[in-house]
Formats: C-alpha cells, sequence, structure tokens
C-alpha cells in the first residue's frame, strides 16, 4: 500500500508559478516546481491566475472570412 505525502506550496513556489503563469506551458511549469500538472493546475485556480498563454490568444479580425470562406459576423 503506497502512502502519498503531499508538498506543501511555499512562498517561492507561490512566486514562481505566479511569474511563470501565462507565459509557459502548464507541463513546464509543472516540472519546474516539482509538481504533478493537476497540483499545478488548481493552486493556480486557487490563486485566480490564468495558465493560459498570452502567445496562445488569437485576436479574430472580423473582417476576414470564417472557414471554406462562411462568413462568420
Amino acid at each position: 500500500m503506497s502512502v502519498r505525502i503531499r508538498k506543501l506550496w511555499s512562498d517561492a513556489d507561490i512566486a514562481k508559478l505566479r511569474s511563470m503563469a501565462g507565459n509557459y506551458p502548464t507541463a513546464q511549469i509543472a516540472q519546474e516546481l516539482g509538481r504533478g500538472l493537476s497540483a499545478t493546475v488548481m493552486k493556480a485556480h486557487e490563486l485566480q491566475l490564468s495558465l493560459r498563454r498570452k502567445s496562445d490568444v488569437v485576436r479574430r479580425d472580423n473582417s476576414e472570412p470564417g472557414p471554406a470562406g462562411m462568413d462568420l459576423s
């Protein structure tokens, strides 16, 4: 029977999460912190941090047609 020992979040861990959130992939943040992906996502949610990368946010120009020339306006 395996026993999981929960690793508490230090102030340094939280500061690193805050600085990396939105700038790096979530998997890389988790690896840097030595934590699992779900633990990293849950802590970011608890701190109300977005893990969505700023470079992934796409702004759509409404003047261009949609897929296969469909007008999405």
